[in-house]
């Protein structure tokens, strides 16, 4: 009987996983899912490396070899394939990433639009942000067998050809058209992927390698604040007409903001097989509506996690709080930007997609997933700054993380003038002007998966009331929650102890 299962670094016995938010069972199943796709990319290495000798353009004496599957690199979302090239007398190593398929059956295409998303906004970033330092990106393909190179790697007519029609672009305000063409004939391979530069440890780390050692460096961190600053304001100088993503038009290679806002944190949710609330397709030129539309997708979240909720009284108060958080949204959204205009965001940056030198001065940015554009309120300091979660700068803990709050935007104020803002947004006094009106914890609710529970209870409810049990004396505001709460209410409950079942199976069949 296995005692003990393993949820990332952490360690679950029987008892702590009982507790914890996390959805062990889903974690098991991603995880086998996981392992799974991973065997069918070793089964195709020889299609992969003769897709990127072809990609690539590599002549017969050169070599392209898939490293063993030891040396791959999984997160949450990708396996990413360490390829070794020789070329001549170049020797170099690539990424070939793929999205893991965890949903696909349930929504053909969502591996397509992640990988779309994610080209779209390197090929952005390449445009409008050349002072951000990003890894180069070689080819990429979808599963319908299109697949795209940089034009660089083709004849040099063909370059001058599309430099020319570049040019012609942005003369006539056209959507931007992309360094990358059509590569007609290469070898399929059964997934969605992304051909990228590897960034070794001669450019720099990762931040959170170091992250525990130099945490309370006080130059370190001034150059770390230094450096996201010019990365944020970089990315926010250019005023967006719409809450969404960009995306690569396939058609004529065009990049443009027309795709639905892929947050993480929605991405995440679907992962988690929460049906879609909000199509491929959908723009927002409205605060309101966005904010609508994601709080719906928390609701649906919840109706639809099996492990939602410890009991009929926790699925109280979890239903109150999110009735009152809907009930509270026209405090924080402001309304002389309500419709505009949107800025770049990241919402995903953490210490694992950013690459420093010894010094902490950021050498390159990573992982370009999930970035939106979005209201200016949800523009915020990182909550990991001082080591906390979201839910537990509280205590002893707000006052370091408000230092260190106010140190960021000191840093945002000093690089503010050598960027070159195209808009009239005042970035920094509206991220003030949330933190003071607890408008930030109220973002902070939107984005987080599990958070918001504590997030409401400790800061934005005490905006309204100082009572320490206002939550359990207005229960029955969980009836104005749906229709049929009482209904939603035995439901999660009966999920719940379906769910401490199934995991209590699960610690006893595992091996």
């Amino acid at each position: 009987m296995a005692q003990q299962i393993l949820r990332g670094n952490k360690v679950h016995t029987l008892e702590t996983a009982a507790e914890s938010e996390d959805n062990l069972l889903l974690v098991s199943k991603h995880r086998n899912e996981a392992e799974r796709f991973k065997l069918e990319l070793w089964h195709q290495r020889q299609l992969i490396a003769a897709l990127i000798r072809y990609h690539l353009r590599l002549h017969p004496d050169d070599t392209c070899t898939v490293l063993p599957a030891e040396t791959w690199i999984q997160g949450k979302f990708n396996v990413c394939i360490l390829v070794l090239v020789k070329a001549g007398e170049s020797i170099k190593k690539l990424i070939f990433r793929c999205p893991i398929p965890f949903v696909e059956r349930q929504y053909p295409g969502t591996i397509d639009e992640k990988v779309n998303c994610e080209v779209a906004t390197y090929i952005w970033m390449q445009e409008h942000c050349p002072d951000i330092r990003i890894p180069d990106l070689f080819a990429f393909g979808f599963t319908d067998g299109t697949y795209f190179i940089r034009v660089q790697q083709t004849s040099i007519y063909t370059s001058l050809w599309r430099k020319a029609w570049q040019w012609v672009y942005r003369c006539l305000r056209y959507p931007i058209l992309s360094d990358y063409i059509r590569d007609s004939g290469a070898p399929a391979v059964n997934s969605a992927y992304m051909l990228l530069e590897y960034i070794g440890p001669e450019t720099g780390k990762m931040l959170s390698l170091t992250w525990p050692d130099h945490l309370s460096d006080t130059a370190r961190r001034k150059n770390l604040f230094a450096s996201m600053a010019r990365i944020v304001l970089s990315l926010a100088r250019l005023p967006q007409p719409y809450i969404g993503s960009f995306k690569f038009n396939t058609l004529d290679c065009t990049v443009a903001l027309s795709n639905r806002p892929l947050t993480c944190t929605m991405a995440i949710f679907e992962q988690r097989g929460t049906p879609r609330t909000i199509p491929r397709d959908r723009l927002y030129q409205s605060t309101d509506s966005f904010a609508s539309d994601m709080l719906t997708l928390h609701d649906t979240h919840f109706l639809h996690d099996p492990h939602a909720v410890r009991d009929e009284d926790d699925a109280k108060e979890r239903m109150t709080l999110r009735t009152l958080l809907r009930a509270v949204s026209h405090f924080f959204i402001l309304p002389e930007r309500r419709s505009g205009p949107y800025l770049v965001q990241p919402t995903d940056f953490h210490q694992s997609n950013i690459l420093v030198d010894e010094e902490w001065n950021i050498t390159c940015l990573i992982d370009l997933e999930w970035f939106c554009a979005l209201p200016v309120e949800m523009m915020a300091v990182p909550h990991w700054l001082t080591n906390c979660s979201i839910d537990t700068i509280i205590d002893d803990q707000y006052e370091p993380f408000d230092n260190a709050r106010k140190e960021f935007l000191a840093s945002m104020d000093k690089e503010l003038p050598h960027v070159q803002v195209e808009h009239d947004i005042q970035i920094t006094k509206i991220m003030r002007d949330t933190w003071e009106s607890k408008g930030v914890w109220y973002w902070a609710c939107i984005r987080s998966l599990n958070g918001w529970l504590f997030v409401i209870e400790d800061h934005i409810l005490p905006k309204f009331s100082t009572a320490k049990e206002l939550a359990k004396d207005l229960k029955q505001m969980s009836l104005f929650w749906q229709e049929d709460a009482s209904e939603h209410i035995r439901t999660k409950v009966a999920d719940e102890h379906r769910y401490q079942s199934e995991l209590q199976s699960l610690f006893e069949h595992s091996t």
